[in-house]
């Protein structure tokens, strides 16, 4: 249709090469060009011109007209890219499979000799109508005048115009998490500090719905009735709601984010996938309740593709077509060890961006079929060109887009620089333009993707806000969090603090650091922890400053590090001289990680008496309110609470660990697994874990846990 035809570029075939320019036999006028097409109204010139029309888009299984009359010679022959060819001026031809076809037209002149050109045929499945809708961290109207970015320090749903770049404040939402539009240009966002839904209707009305405390509103989407879907993170439903109120309730399990609307005939559905994945694998489920499995990778590893668990799902996109599901992902290779497996964890073997497809009824995805993106840690977001052939995908470490033929899963193109830590990307409806969110530089870029200028050209950048929420050193520190991309902090683009950190959260994961001279290590919180404020960090406390992930960087993840050759001399272990001072950016770091000083607000509620249980049984000794750990820096206290093992390894490969730094039970609600191997995947198993919970009653033990859970 024309609102989806746009010029992706020419190319033609050389000597078997896919190049730009035409294709010159050896007979006749050799590589000389051919007459002007004012010359051709004479008499029949010797040499041949080939000219294929332009690029085109054409539905699977309609016909397409090609025409060459354009051409100037004796025959014409056509490579339709299908295993197929024609001869003729003009040819009429059928694609039964979608696909990027490159067509290519010889032409053979008077005198023998012989040229070429070639053109795309883009072939795609019938378009769903109404779009696909999903949720994400910017979203576009139907008819693309309209950007909306989910601007969460600004407490703030972002409005700009395209024509313009104009932004202004659309919707005011504490945490918006997400954005997404109505097929009628209605917008909605979660917003996660307020526990709400908010939608502001085509017509300016806005309304809203508020849910329990501690919810955690995460992922929005419409339907075509007015009614939106909302994720509940903190309890594991999703909830259907219209301005009049809820309508059903859906239990989806734990964690969950990413939200897709899909319409179709046969009726339409609301698929949900998990943020962060349990032990067996990724999750993606329709609130009918159909499951399907993203499998744990097992191959192992090349220098290519990493082994590993899907997670971190942050969208789940549907293809304009319907007929996948795509979902940006990272393959966490938890797996891999010198403990677990007797292999070394690499800085470009721990965790990599990967990108699969799922088919709307499938019990599974192919592992096989994964598209892994080699210097790449993780992928955020995707986006799909209108007609389903091309696939946008976001890489917020490296400030990367990867353009990928859908297809073939090929890449056909990248986007190098589009700014600190981008999380979400649109097209424009005639698929020339992307744009995409560079959340920590607070911009919208555009990128003619047209296929006009290799690599993209960046068209424009549009400010979203012009007073900046954070502390100067706080954003400086949040952007480092983030980086993939600086040679300082890792060596190839894998690893990003928030790669396992994603938001200073944990990634539900226990990671081998057996090489590293400690064990078995559930990733931890960071939130509400301010930094140093309650003691040392890690599990068995060998951090005594934020600054000393300068170890992280020169270490596992390969990087050169902040600190002078001088400092690193003077300062370089872990507990000795302080590093604090030596590198703005270090200290930056710190600022950040240390204004990370709130806990995700639990959902649960305990019983009168629940917490005179957990006194009486003890547990205030290592876990005294008001932070709820014993841990600081002025004491460095460790506990052996019956749960080492020969897996738990040394700290800082100084000799056998004789107990583990305590953590804060705030917001522990939040962070299962549990332990220092994760070996608990809840709360009860943790604490029947310790010694001498044995001989807890099981009323004791429930109560013990529902004031942990309130925390």
């Amino acid at each position: 249709s024309p609102e989806h035809v746009h010029d992706s570029g020419r190319a033609v075939r050389i000597c078997g090469l896919l190049v730009l320019g035409a294709c010159t036999g050896p007979a006749g006028q050799g590589g000389a060009a051919g007459p002007s097409r004012d010359d051709r109204r004479g008499a029949q010139p010797a040499s041949a011109v080939a000219d294929a029309g332009d690029d085109a888009y054409v539905e699977v299984g309609k016909p397409l007209v090609l025409d060459a009359s354009g051409s100037l010679g004796v025959s014409f022959s056509w490579d339709l890219g299908d295993g197929s060819v024609a001869e003729g001026e003009t040819v009429q031809h059928v694609w039964t499979a979608p696909g990027n076809y490159p067509v290519v037209l010889s032409v053979t002149g008077a005198d023998g000799g012989w040229r070429s050109d070639s053109i795309q045929v883009v072939v795609h499945a019938p378009l769903l109508d109404p779009a696909p809708a999903w949720s994400g961290t910017l979203a576009r109207s139907p008819d693309g005048r309209w950007l909306y970015a989910a601007l969460p320090e600004a407490d703030a749903v972002i409005q700009v115009e395209t024509a313009t770049g104009q932004p202004r404040e659309f919707l005011g939402c504490r945490s918006p998490r997400s954005v997404s539009v109505a097929p009628d240009g209605a917008v909605g966002a979660a917003c996660t500090g307020d526990d709400a839904l908010m939608v502001r209707e085509a017509d300016g009305q806005e309304w809203g719905l508020g849910f329990e405390t501690g919810t955690m509103p995460a992922g929005v989407v419409p339907n075509r009735d007015g009614v939106w879907a909302v994720s509940l993170a903190g309890i594991g439903q999703v909830v259907r709601v219209s301005r009049h109120g809820e309508q059903s309730r859906h239990d989806v399990g734990p964690d969950p984010r990413a939200l897709a609307w899909l319409p179709g005939p046969g009726g339409d559905r609301t698929y949900v996938a998990r943020w962060r994945s349990d032990d067996a694998g990724g999750h993606v489920q329709t609130l009918a309740g159909d499951v399907a499995m993203l499998p744990v990778d097992e191959r192992g590893d090349s220098d290519t593709t990493t082994g590993g668990l899907p997670n971190l799902i942050e969208q789940l996109v549907p293809t304009p077509d319907g007929a996948a599901l795509v979902l940006p992902m990272v393959h966490s290779n938890d797996i891999r060890g010198a403990w677990l497996s007797g292999e070394l964890l690499l800085h470009d073997t721990t965790v990599r961006a990967v990108v699969t497809m799922l088919s709307p009824d499938a019990p599974s995805d192919s592992v096989d079929a994964r598209k892994q993106l080699d210097d790449r840690g993780r992928a955020n977001a995707v986006v799909p060109s209108p007609l389903g052939d091309k696939l946008y995908i976001v890489h917020t470490g490296t400030r990367t887009v990867s353009i990928l033929d859908r297809w073939t899963q090929n890449l056909v193109g990248s986007i190098q620089d589009t700014g600190a830590a981008p999380t979400g990307a649109v097209v424009s409806p005639d698929g020339r333009v992307l744009y995409v969110y560079a959340w920590l530089d607070r911009e919208v870029r555009a990128f003619d993707v047209s296929g006009e200028t290799t690599p993209p050209a960046e068209l424009s950048r549009w400010r979203l806000i012009e007073d900046e929420p954070l502390a100067a050193d706080e954003l400086a520190g949040k952007r480092i969090f983030w980086d993939a991309s600086d040679k300082r902090i890792t060596r190839a683009g894998y690893i990003a603090c928030s790669n396992c950190h994603p938001d200073g959260d944990h990634d539900g994961r226990t990671w081998d650091f057996t090489d590293r001279g400690e064990g078995l290590r559930n990733t931890p919180s960071l939130l509400g922890r301010s930094g140093m404020a309650m003691g040392p960090l890690h599990w068995s406390g060998n951090f005594d400053e934020i600054q000393d992930f300068e170890n992280e960087f020169r270490g596992s993840s390969g990087g050169l590090g902040f600190l002078s050759a001088a400092d690193w001399d003077e300062a370089g272990p872990p507990l000795g001289a302080a590093k604090s001072g030596r590198s703005s950016e270090l200290d930056a770091l710190a600022a950040y990680v240390s204004s990370l000083d709130e806990t995700p607000r639990s959902p649960f509620v305990a019983d009168p008496g629940d917490e005179d249980v957990f006194l009486s049984a003890g547990c205030d000794r290592c876990h005294p309110a008001p932070t709820y750990t014993d841990s600081s820096l002025a004491l460095y206290t460790r506990h052996d609470i019956g749960t080492l093992t020969e897996a738990t390894g040394d700290r800082l490969a100084s000799g056998p660990l004789d107990g583990l730094d305590t953590p804060t039970l705030l917001g522990v609600w939040a962070s299962p697994p549990y332990l220092h191997d994760g070996s608990a995947t809840d709360l009860h198993a943790a604490v029947l874990a310790h010694e001498g919970a044995g001989v807890l009653s099981p009323d004791q033990l429930d109560a013990i846990v529902r004031f942990i859970r309130s925390l």
